[in-house]
């Protein structure tokens, strides 16, 4: 199953920012029962957020991001079938939509004019769609039910008669979870490490080459760590203030930021080098896992503004101190060779080392290039990254029963 990780980028016409901005927060509102933007009836689709990006050079941008099953043209149909009106009432407050009256054709063509798809991105829990996503957390809630009450009634000894009567009792009330169903398939994940072995054996092949350029790299990149002007100003405390009130969610969080790049053209083929290999990487991790870090549902870098910027964007589990130092402490080295390249971050050697270990600056300048989500959707705000590979991993038991002590293993899992 295809799953797909874009945005939508359009500037706001400076006259209406203020009108279009009171419209998000009165989505935001109501969201879960706003009839404008009704995202909850959009199957297809993980997490969505709509988020202004204020500046003053480029203006101010509306990006509105998507994470969804299928393509992205098969979404905005989708989308334009239950939210045409909305979108059409938001984008008339953004530069270059053209018609006070609504015309489906010219908004969809807009849109597509300002599909970006990202340099980078990661799914934490490939290959699992929405439906699938609800369904299998369902099945665990059925599950544990069913299995309190066994225990209640005293009657089953053994960890393998606990694991056949509840199997017995999927089938009746949960059949489809006794068919197996990958995260990815076989095929699609053999190509994912074709592609990363490739390159790996051009690089061996070519290293008389590749070995000269590869000195060569980090000598220039040393030169530029060295002369890097860095200067970071004082957070402003409301803006401190204002996102941590909007960061309340218990289960999982939103977080967007944008930055400048370096401006060097060398830093620029850099953090495109860095983000090409974080995509290589980031698709053949397909168990909840990037670099250690098992708290991201969505993830996505890109390259905006001919270069200029570096857009992030992601829904993670748990709160945002938590989600940095978690950041710090496991995945410290991929952070760092890709912010190392954007202005003000903190001070590193040969692209991974130092940088975001410096927690004080590195949080610091986290919170100056971030900004607040004006409107943000989930379809599972309670579920994390690794409850929902849990729940894979009890259906998978049910569908080739364990044997042995793996059993005791499947049953710890509810």
């Amino acid at each position: 199953m295809k799953q797909s990780i874009f945005t939508f980028i359009a500037k706001v016409n400076p006259q209406r920012e203020a009108e279009l901005k009171a419209y998000l927060a009165q989505i935001r509102s109501n969201l879960a029962r706003d009839p404008d933007l009704p995202f909850a009836s959009l199957p297809m689709l993980h997490f969505s957020s709509l988020v202004l990006f204020p500046d003053h050079t480029y203006g101010t941008y509306l990006v509105f991001e998507n994470n969804v099953d299928g393509t992205p043209q098969a979404y905005l149909d989708a989308l334009l079938d239950v939210a045409a009106p909305a979108l059409h009432r938001i984008y008339g407050m953004c530069l270059e939509y053209a018609g006070e009256d609504y015309d489906r054709a010219k908004l969809r063509s807009f849109l597509l004019e300002r599909l970006t798809l990202p340099d980078a991105g990661y799914i934490g829990n490939v290959g699992r769609s929405v439906q699938r996503t609800k369904a299998e957390a369902e099945l665990r809630r059925g599950l544990e039910t069913q299995l309190d009450t066994l225990v209640k009634g005293g009657a089953i000894a053994s960890p393998q008669e606990y694991y056949t009567a509840l199997r017995d009792f999927a089938r009746g009330s949960f059949g489809w979870a006794l068919k197996a169903e990958r995260r990815i398939g076989r095929l699609d994940l053999l190509m994912r490490w074709a592609l990363l072995g490739a390159l790996a054996f051009a690089l061996f092949v070519l290293w008389p080459v590749a070995g000269p350029l590869l000195l060569l790299f980090v000598i220039v990149l040393r030169l530029h760590e060295i002369s890097d002007k860095i200067d970071i100003p004082p957070s402003d405390p409301a803006h401190v203030l204002a996102l941590a009130a909007n960061e309340d969610n218990i289960v999982q969080n939103h977080m967007a930021s944008l930055c400048y790049v370096t401006p060097s053209r060398f830093r620029l083929f850099s953090i495109r080098l860095v983000l090409f290999l974080t995509k290589l990487i980031g698709r053949v991790s397909i168990y909840g896992k990037l670099s250690g870090l098992n708290s991201l549902h969505f993830a996505h870098w890109v390259v905006i503004d001919n270069g200029r910027r570096l857009l992030f964007l992601t829904n993670y589990d748990g709160s945002w101190e938590n989600y940095l130092d978690d950041f710090i402490d496991k995945a410290a080295i991929g952070l760092t060779a890709i912010w190392s390249n954007t202005l003000n971050f903190p001070r590193t050697h040969f692209l991974v080392l130092g940088g975001a270990r410096d927690e004080r600056k590195f949080k610091a300048i986290a919170r100056q290039t971030q900004v607040l989500t004006d409107v943000w959707y989930s379809a599972y705000p309670n579920l994390t990254v690794p409850t929902i590979d849990n729940n894979s991993a009890i259906r998978d038991g049910l569908a080739t029963p364990p044997g042995g002590d793996a059993v005791e293993t499947w049953l710890q899992r509810l």
